[in-house]
């Protein structure tokens, strides 16, 4: 059989949705084309793809009420694990506790990390860099900026000395460095001092005033000089987060290995700072751990470092997701960590054929009317569908997307039934 490969792109290209899918009472190919929950995607989408399993459903449900709704504000830690094998939707699952979390009036902060790393310290950076680094920033130079600026300690004093007019006013309002617009940023800020400056000499002296008063203003916050000097870098742009981390095994960025405690606690007091009254962490693929790329002393230090981290921080709340397998090897590196991952422990069982069912009709309802129907599918391709993939939603998922384009391609296809699914699953 000759195959016209312009023919057949032009075709596509010329197509659209609407064109293509209406055929199959359809708007798109709804299923993910590599079986994976998209972790960009939209939280009414997210939210759309409800648990199928009702026992799970309801245990991530009540994880969700259990943390947001804590009474003890000093003491909100909760840690959630979900297990299953791969492809089972661990990862879809975290994403709609994420929306869940967002979408109700108790203000909550949920990061959603995909890779932990193999160290405490990649952890808390990969949390920063959730945050937004600039947005982290931000977070922190309004904490100095309003600390110079409170009458109840003389920074400002100090560094109104450098200004050519105490007022800050000779040179116009944009010359001000307590001008709304000068206060946004560190370097504007300091920008706004050296345009009043000619002397070097002088030039120097306010860096190093500045630098002293930021530094003191983060150790009194965070009792800590290490952190302190981390973030003083942070604020003055010294270095990105990405080369921040790196710096963490060589100098003095090494000692921040030994601060994981101090630095999420806080990271999680600057998020409070914004009006947030809860801490998420939602951790994927958590096998790393396990996973052989650590050398048994670096495991067991991950998993001791992770269970003080655990213990000693009380205003966070944890959910990650990995294999059954993982936790097993995790119970036999350390069984007190173990016992402090599984506060909850919610188990994601492999499809049943009445539930593949029900998820596929999810999926179909992201892409028309509501409706309790499997068309274009029958019952039957579905059933081979799901046997096929090892009642995996993963794979399944992976294998509707790629059947329900092959009967878009064709002209008078309007049912896929199982022996168009058979054809195209060899």
């Amino acid at each position: 059989m000759t195959i016209d490969i312009n023919e057949i792109l032009k075709n596509r290209e010329d197509q659209s949705d609407k064109d293509r899918y209406e055929k199959l009472n359809l708007k798109s190919n709804p299923f993910p084309k590599s079986g994976t929950a998209n972790i960009n995607e939209s939280s009414e989408q997210t939210k759309a793809l409800t648990p199928i399993d009702d026992i799970v459903h309801r245990q991530i449900v009540d994880y969700i009420a259990d943390s947001l709704y804590a009474s003890n504000e000093e003491d909100q830690k909760l840690i959630g694990t979900i297990t299953g094998d791969y492809g089972t939707g661990k990862t879809q699952l975290l994403l709609y506790a994420k929306s869940i979390i967002q979408s109700k009036s108790k203000k909550a902060f949920a990061i959603y990390i995909n890779n932990p790393g193999t160290t405490l310290s990649q952890l808390i950076g990969s949390i920063i860099e959730n945050i937004g680094q600039e947005q982290f920033k931000k977070y922190l130079w309004t904490q100095v900026i309003d600390e110079i600026k409170n009458t109840n300690n003389n920074y400002k004093v100090q560094l109104s000395k450098f200004l050519a007019n105490p007022q800050g006013k000779m040179f116009g309002d944009e010359n001000d460095p307590f001008s709304v617009e000068n206060e946004a940023n560190h370097k504007a800020f300091l920008d706004a001092f050296l345009n009043q400056i000619n002397n070097k000499k002088s030039r120097s002296e306010l860096n190093e005033t500045l630098k002293t008063i930021i530094l003191q203003i983060l150790e009194k916050r965070n009792n800590d000089a290490v952190i302190a000097d981390y973030f003083y870098n942070l604020i003055a742009e010294d270095f990105g987060v990405s080369k921040t981390w790196e710096t963490i095994t060589s100098g003095t960025g090494k000692y921040l290995n030994n601060k994981v405690v101090k630095l999420l606690n806080a990271i999680i007091d600057i998020v409070r700072d914004q009006g947030f009254d809860r801490f998420y962490l939602l951790v994927d693929e958590f096998e790393d751990i396990t996973s052989g790329r650590l050398t048994k002393k670096e495991s067991d230090s991950y998993a001791y470092n992770l269970r003080a981290l655990i213990d000693k921080e009380r205003r966070w709340c944890l959910l990650i997701a990995l294999t059954r397998t993982a936790l097993e090897d995790i119970r036999k590196i350390s069984p007190p960590l173990a016992d402090r991952l599984t506060d909850r422990e919610i188990n994601i069982q492999r499809l049943s054929a009445d539930q593949f069912r029900k998820l596929v009709i999810n999926y179909l309802n992201l892409s028309r009317d509501s409706s309790e129907t499997y068309e274009p599918f029958t019952e039957e391709a579905l059933d081979l569908v799901n046997k096929s993939s090892g009642e995996l939603p993963r794979l399944a998922l992976r294998k509707l997307h790629f059947i329900l384009e092959r009967a878009a391609d064709e002209k008078d296809i309007k049912l896929i039934d199982v022996d168009f699914a058979k054809s195209h699953l060899q």
